[in-house]
């Protein structure tokens, strides 16, 4: 075992969740009369902060950001959530890690309050030792949320590794003071994007893979 304690990122690492997210932001931009943007451009924000996307990416002012999450969210809170499905393998990596004694951990910025339906409804609740999400003020940033993780688990830095699809990962990992994983299946990095010479210790493409890396 070569790490202690796995903490994973989900949108984009555990499970495909892009049909519910992209619903979501689309709904978002209608019930505020905006243009829906392209495909192309709600792909590439997966997996990042829901505050920070809105504002930098779609550019509403902060006011209109909060008001477009609130629909999103609640879109999310009828819909989305059940809008997903877990990677192929994906539970035998959970399964195996647990066998093996690993400290599983679970660190996203999608709402906390969306975590326990969405784990229960895929059935990999139980994988889970802790499980963080973004607060209803988005304001955690990816860091907090793997150190949370880490308060809740004991776990040392040094002995603990982020599993995650995007650069959103990447730097929360680095700001933690813990390993990185980077997988090229899900939303963010493409497969011979990722190196290992660019802050990842290890670089999976998929499930198999991500399990022998691991272990």
């Amino acid at each position: 075992m070569k790490y202690q304690t796995v903490i994973f990122d989900l949108d984009g690492t555990i499970a495909d969740t892009s049909p519910g997210i992209l619903n979501c932001h689309r709904y978002a931009h209608q019930m505020l009369g905006r243009t829906e943007p392209p495909e192309e451009i709600l792909r590439g924000v997966i997996g990042g902060p829901l505050l920070l996307t809105y504002q930098s990416v779609f550019n509403f002012s902060e006011q209109d950001a909060r008001q477009a999450i609130a629909y999103y969210r609640q879109r999310y809170a009828e819909k989305g959530l059940y809008e997903a499905a877990v990677y192929p393998g994906m539970e035998q990596v959970l399964g195996s890690l647990k066998k093996a004694g690993c400290q599983i951990g679970l660190a996203t910025l999608k709402a906390e309050r969306f975590l326990e339906v969405m784990l229960k409804n895929m059935g990999i609740k139980d994988y889970f030792d802790a499980v963080y999400g973004m607060d209803d003020a988005d304001r955690r940033t990816k860091a907090q949320l793997i150190e949370l993780c880490m308060c809740d688990l004991k776990a040392a830095p040094v002995s603990t590794v982020l599993v995650g699809d995007s650069v959103h990962d990447q730097d929360g990992a680095r700001c933690a003071g813990v390993a990185f994983l980077g997988v090229t299946y899900g939303f963010g990095f493409k497969q011979g994007t990722l190196s290992p010479k660019v802050g990842a210790v290890a670089v999976a493409d998929n499930c198999t893979q991500l399990l022998e890396l691991l272990l």
